[in-house]
């Protein structure tokens, strides 16, 4: 259909001859606006905000995701180097069995600990340029656009229309001189005035009055004052500090000022001078209000000695937390002044405070390693692509160029494969496994973060410890005890008896690198180019297609859990001299959003955080493997009621939450190092919850002490739990206000309530997929002889059979009647083998309860050993096919407290005996409660939830003779379960113990979810049409 109108004309024919060979980027037909013709490409025309076509299960994913899931903010370079496709609408070949080769890991980054972030460097520039652009930016002028002439025009009406002949005269100057002739022109064109001739003959004096005189209706009054209504200047000056106050949220103040009084306002950095255009009563007012200023702003002295010793200050931040904060900064040697302006200034140097404290980047008890993977046996080469997420991250990465190092797709190769050897030598030594002695593999990920110490860590010298942060390689003495025993419940540093929770995870991500000195080429390059200028590292929890992979995705349940999490860290204020020997805690409240009301509270503080992060650079997102050890804390004391009282954390209203500055915790004395020394913190002898964990614990390493912590951030927290090849996937929305940024978090946990049961076949084979390809294949050319040869018997079976058939047939007798009962005699055999081997089975899954009923009845339990032998002559016998039965007496109990049994499976016999045992325990335990006074169990509940929080607390108490009771029973009846109670609690400690075998399934399920992640097909190349 040929096009009817030059617009729609010149839209088609830059791409007539286009050709794509993206499918996506096709769509539907269009109409053209103009003439309505079919415009059949697209091109670079921009697509519609619209609506993703499918539903999703879960409502929070439907609120936070993006009209066009295809565009998460990744730059690509416009001339590609070399192909690199991640679109699954792409065709991919078949992979072989051999060319599945298992991934080996290079040591890009030695194990040490984590290392800051170096600070934006800004480039260097010209003093005069410099004042040139304070100049521009601060001055309060406007510039006339063509398409806004007449809104501006109109600015130069008087707000009286009568005025002196000065002003006046004054008025027609200033218009002259702002405007051109046909624009006054053009402004006369759009009014109702008749003008003789056209506006097009007028000259511009004459346009001017025109406008002055019959448009506006101005006119000159004699009895007006010239010193009344003529525009005048005045310079004001002002400190520094004034004008940033001035200049705050864009000017903000000053354009008030200008627009309520009519004035012009210039605000010149350079001279720090203000410059009022205005009326003689207007200039006064604006005067008034700006020496008001300095009226209203306080200030606060910060000494940060205690961070300059173990870190640094950068000014190059500065900036940035002033305009974050609205609060200036004054830095003279070790002190720091903050000013602030009412009625928020108190609030916003908390802030600036926070903030600057953030700036030093300290990472307390952290260690960080990084790998990076290779399938090739060649050197592995790649690109630097721009990643732009700066709302993503927090503040101090901002600002900055980050890149993501991804590698060129080059066809998989088919010889065995080998670790990368094009690094240099100073990054690029594989770090050998002191177990095995071979380079480091996925299974070596776990030793790699057990091996991170911390007690090592804060032995050594705060200084050297935190202001250097250097990569230092781990010692072999402490890789070998990581290897020798990574399945430890506790180190041997965390004494017996201590409350402490580690869990291992594995969030997506993508690592970033940003580097003054990096390579800006787009073109392929090794690594060792890429770590040449040793880059800083950050982790973008941003990953394409990751929504529309959760969409598909089955949630555990269909509520999301709401958290508010506050983060503290020592305070170098109150502990100056060593506040970085001590744990960062965590204050984790969850909060249910309908009502705002708090239904649990958790405190923990950070005993050892362990990083690896993985570099993937042949997916589209990278992996970060985290240790996590944590500590309880206890949450139920005065100080940590008042503090959740105090704080605004109010969701359902629009105010921002805001937390106190201050708090006190009771920390465990075995996580402090040198406790002794650390400063007291209330002189008042009698101050509640003073030293409360000491009185309670007869161990003086599991004591407290109060320690004062620093409030460094918070954040929300929205979740939901998917499941994914039995693992729990939790994928998050976080909130962390302007500073901490807002983005998705998606982690893979590993539990071994959350893992499924793994088989001693898997125990055996997980970690060995190459051996396990081998062995299949060897298994499946077994198979196939196997079936050959029975295929074979068979067949001379069948002949025997007819031949037999025939004999008898000819004879006159029955057919085969000798071979049928002895058929049913194998079959009945058979199925008894059957029988005893899912015993067996059975007997091994109830290993651990058997150990148990042992241990109770290993004085007085007499088993029948022959029943088992008569038990299956008889059924050889009578042909029965029923199982084994088990019958015991549970109400006779001896004197002895011995249980007798009649059993005639010794492998049952122990099972029947724990139920026994434990019938007898609940009917002790109910004859315990009937003895009990009817207030004893109403004491003895513990309170649930966070009611203290809110409420007053209830203080159960005993008499004398009620204690004195309740020893006699526990005496009585510890000979008949203190033997169970010690082996459950042996076993609760080791079912939280996460095996080998559980955490290498882990590491496999994580990079599952990568390859899944990166195939999943987005909604756009759904709905659209496949190319022919």
């Amino acid at each position: 259909m040929p096009l009817r109108c030059p617009a729609g004309a010149t839209r088609a024919a830059q791409f007539v001859s286009y050709t794509s060979s993206i499918t996506s980027r096709r769509i539907p037909l269009r109409i053209c606006s103009s003439c309505r013709a079919r415009l059949s490409f697209r091109g670079l025309s921009t697509q519609s905000d619209r609506r993703r076509p499918t539903s999703l299960r879960y409502q929070l994913l439907a609120d936070n995701l993006p009209s066009r899931p295809h565009k998460y903010g990744l730059q690509y370079p416009a001339k590609a180097v070399a192909y690199y496709a991640t679109n699954s609408s792409e065709p991919r070949a078949p992979r072989k069995v051999n060319e599945m080769l298992t991934p080996r890991l290079v040591i890009l980054g030695t194990p040490g600990q984590r290392r800051s972030v170096d600070p934006l460097e800004l480039d260097p520039m010209n003093k005069d340029q410099l004042d040139g652009l304070t100049r521009a930016l601060q001055t309060f002028e406007f510039k006339v656009e063509e398409a806004e002439v007449s809104n501006e025009i109109l600015l130069f009406k008087p707000e009286s229309l009568r005025v002196s002949k000065s002003r006046f005269e004054q008025v027609l100057k200033d218009l002259d001189t702002a405007f051109l002739g046909p624009q006054v022109k053009d402004y006369l064109s759009t009014t109702d005035v008749d003008i003789a001739g056209g506006v097009s003959k007028l000259r511009k004096a004459q346009a001017l009055n025109l406008v002055m005189r019959q448009v506006w209706g101005v006119r000159i009054d004699e009895e007006i004052a010239a010193e009344m209504d003529v525009i005048r200047e005045k310079e004001l000056k002002f400190e520094r500090m004034h004008l940033f106050f001035m200049m705050m949220e864009g000017g903000d103040m000053l354009q008030k000022l200008a627009s309520r009084n009519r004035t012009r306002i210039i605000l010149n950095s350079k001279a720090n001078t203000v410059v009022l255009r205005g009326t003689k009563a207007r200039i006064e007012h604006v005067e008034r209000q700006l020496r008001d200023l300095p009226s209203r702003i306080i200030d606060s002295e910060v000494d940060i000695s205690a961070l300059l010793r173990v870190g640094s200050v950068t000014e190059a931040y500065m900036p940035s937390i002033s305009r974050l904060t609205s609060v200036f900064l004054d830095i003279k040697d070790e002190k720091l002044t903050l000013h602030g302006l009412k009625p928020y200034g108190p609030r916003d140097i908390l802030d600036a405070k926070r903030l600057l404290f953030n700036s030093t980047d300290l990472h307390f008890r952290q260690m960080y390693s990084l790998l990076g993977e290779t399938k090739l046996a060649t050197p592995l080469s790649g690109a630097l692509y721009p990643i732009a997420e700066d709302q993503t991250l927090p503040w101090m990465y901002r600002g900055r160029e980050w890149c993501r190092w991804r590698s060129i797709r080059t066809p998989r190769s088919k010889t065995t494969e080998s670790v990368e050897d094009d690094l240099s030598p100073a990054t690029s030594t594989p770090l050998l496994n002191p177990a095995r002695g071979d380079k480091v593999g996925y299974n070596d990920i776990r030793s790699l973060l057990d091996s991170f110490s911390t007690t090592g860590s804060t032995s050594l010298n705060s200084a050297d410890n935190t202001s250097k942060e250097l990569d230092t390689p781990a010692t072999s003495e402490e890789s070998e005890q990581a290897s020798t025993s990574p399945s430890s419940p506790t180190p041997s540093h965390i004494p017996p008896g201590a409350e402490i929770q580690t869990d291992y995870r594995a969030i997506l991500g993508q690592i970033l690198h940003s580097s003054p000195t990096l390579p800006k080429i787009r073109e392929p390059q090794s690594l060792s180019d890429l770590f040449a200028s040793n880059p800083s590292h950050v982790l973008c929890n941003s990953v394409p297609k990751v929504l529309d992979f959760l969409s598909a995705l089955n949630p555990v349940t269909y509520k999301y859990d709401f958290k508010i999490l506050l983060k503290f860290s020592p305070s170098p204020w109150k502990h100056p001299k060593n506040f970085e020997l001590l744990p960062p805690v965590e204050m984790e409240l969850q909060i249910k959003p309908d009502t705002n009301e708090l239904q649990a509270l958790k405190v923990a503080a950070v005993e050892n955080h362990s990083i690896v992060d993985v570099l993937m650079p042949r997916n589209a997102c990278d992996l970060r493997f985290v240790k996590r050890t944590l500590a309880r804390v206890e949450g139920k004391t005065k100080q940590v009621k008042n503090y959740i009282r105090r704080a605004k954390l109010d969701v359902l209203g629009e105010d921002r939450l805001e937390a106190g500055e201050t708090l006190e915790f009771n920390l465990p004395r075995w996580m402090v190092k040198d406790a002794e020394n650390v400063d007291p913190i209330n002189e008042n002898p009698d101050a509640e919850d003073r030293y409360d964990g000491l009185s309670f614990n007869t161990d003086p390493s599991l004591g407290t002490v109060p320690v004062n912590y620093f409030f460094t951030g918070l954040e929300t927290r929205s979740s939901t739990t998917f499941d994914f090849d039995g693992s729990a996937l939790v994928y998050t929305k976080i909130e962390a206000g302007a500073s901490g940024g807002s983005y998705d978090e998606v982690i893979l946990e590993c539990s071994n309530d959350q893992i499924e049961y793994l088989t001693p076949l898997e125990q055996a084979t997980i970690g060995r997929e190459d051996e396990i390809e081998e062995e299949r294949i060897r298994q499946e050319t077994l198979d196939e002889l196997m079936e050959r040869e029975a295929k074979d018997i068979e067949q001379v079976t069948r002949d025997m059979r007819a031949k037999d058939e025939y004999v008898q047939d000819m004879l006159g007798g029955p057919v085969f009647e000798t071979f049928d009962r002895e058929e049913a005699k194998r079959k009945k055999a058979e199925e008894k083998r059957e029988r005893r081997a899912q015993r067996k089975a059975e007997k091994l899954e109830a290993e651990g309860l058997e150990q148990e009923a042992k241990a109770v009845t290993e004085d007085g339990l007499e088993i029948s050993l022959g029943a088992e032998k008569e038990t299956e002559s008889a059924e050889l016998e009578s042909g029965a096919t029923t199982g084994l039965e088990a019958t015991a007496e549970p109400g006779v109990v001896t004197e002895a407290g011995n249980i007798d049994f009649i059993t005639t499976d010794p492998s049952e016999a122990p099972t029947a005996d724990l139920e026994n045992q434990n019938y007898e325990q609940d009917t002790l335990d109910e004859e315990d409660e009937s003895l009990k006074p009817s207030g004893a169990s109403e004491a003895a509940k513990q309170p649930t939830g966070l009611e203290f929080l809110y409420g007053e607390e209830e203080e159960a108490t005993t008499s004398e003779a009620e204690a004195l009771e309740s020893q006699s029973y526990g005496s009585t009846r510890e000979p008949r379960n203190n033997i169970l109670t010690r082996k459950t609690k042996a076993d609760d400690e080791e079912s939280e113990v996460i095996s080998d075998a559980v955490f290498q399934r882990f590491v496999h399920t994580a990079r599952k979810l990568v390859e899944a992640v990166e195939t999943t097909e987005s909604d756009h190349e759904r709905v659209t049409p496949k190319r022919l």
